[in-house]
């Protein structure tokens, strides 16, 4: 058990995860340290409010990452893709990574996503997503061979957050035309991911790194079929929503890019293979849909049509 109180190297402070994290650990007073682009920027201040320590920077800057780094015992990693070139999120995971061995950290929580556990399995070539997982796995491998005290990846599944402002906005048909038109089956149970639930799950992992040391864990609020979400999300908006499905030869169709990210992956028909929510609920308090969609109804609101 430790007796120091850690310092927790958090990136992407400024996102959901990373900003929920390091809500949940200055709230136990832990020392959480990020780099952040805009030190005027409302994340920024927000952070700075609650007691972050705040390193202007960004994961290229070498002398920043060293200079937040420096001091920690703990990292947190979650870096975001870069759909132009697939390769730079790897790149700055190695520079991070070995920043933060030179530094003496001892323990990295590694959040990257469910679709890493489908590789051999259920997961296709062929389409954007492949190509990002592919980058995510590259992640976990650069993490587990670093030779760090513990290390945890966590994977999280179809974040809720999609289907709330800002983020709609990429589900054109669903505000203009009513419909969500998915390479899921009308029986799919699809993987749900409060942002919040991964920060409750990365905090107590951090707490236990020796119970935690060398597994991946999946990571679902909740389990709903696409017409139940969107029932969920219509009652919240006041409109009424419809799920339509894509035949095989018309996902087969579809053109390489980011549409993938938005109608689904043939994979994501089995993310219950993926997750062990007994264990998890063992873990934190997860949250439902409906409870998400109340907690956020700002950002629901802002789309009612």
């Amino acid at each position: 058990m430790e007796t120091e109180i850690p310092t927790v190297f958090v990136t992407g402070a400024t996102g959901h995860q990373g900003f929920s994290l390091s809500r949940q650990l200055r709230s136990l007073d832990w020392n959480v340290r990020t780099t952040v682009r805009n030190l005027q920027s409302h994340r920024a201040s927000q952070l700075a409010s609650f007691g972050v320590h705040l390193t202007p920077g960004d994961w290229d800057d070498e002398e920043a990452l060293k200079a937040g780094i420096k001091g920690c015992s703990k990292l947190f990693l979650c870096l975001l893709p870069d759909i132009q070139d697939p390769t730079h999120e790897r790149r700055q995971a190695d520079t991070i990574i070995r920043i933060a061995r030179s530094a003496g950290v001892s323990q990295v929580v590694s959040s990257t996503s469910l679709g890493v556990s489908m590789f051999g399995t259920r997961l296709e070539p062929g389409n954007m997503l492949y190509d990002l997982l592919v980058v995510k796995k590259q992640m976990e491998e650069i993490v587990r061979d670093a030779g760090f005290a513990s290390c945890t990846f966590l994977r999280p599944a179809y974040f809720m957050n999609r289907f709330v402002a800002p983020a709609i906005t990429m589900f054109a048909e669903i505000l203009e035309n009513g419909t969500w038109t998915t390479a899921l089956k009308p029986d799919t149970q699809l993987g749900l991911v409060d942002h919040e639930d991964i920060a409750k799950i990365a905090v107590s992992v951090l707490r236990q790194p020796e119970r935690y040391n060398d597994r991946d864990i999946g990571i679902v609020s909740e389990f709903l079929t696409p017409q139940t979400l969107l029932d969920k999300l219509g009652r919240a908006m006041g409109r009424t929503f419809r799920a339509k499905f894509l035949s095989e030869g018309e996902i087969d169709a579809l053109p390489y890019g980011p549409v993938v990210l938005l109608k689904c992956d043939r994979s994501m028909r089995y993310m219950p293979e993926c997750v062990d929510m007994k264990e998890l609920v063992s873990i934190a308090h997860l949250t439902k849909f409906d409870d998400f969609l109340k907690r956020e109804e700002g950002n629901v609101s802002s789309y009612v049509m």
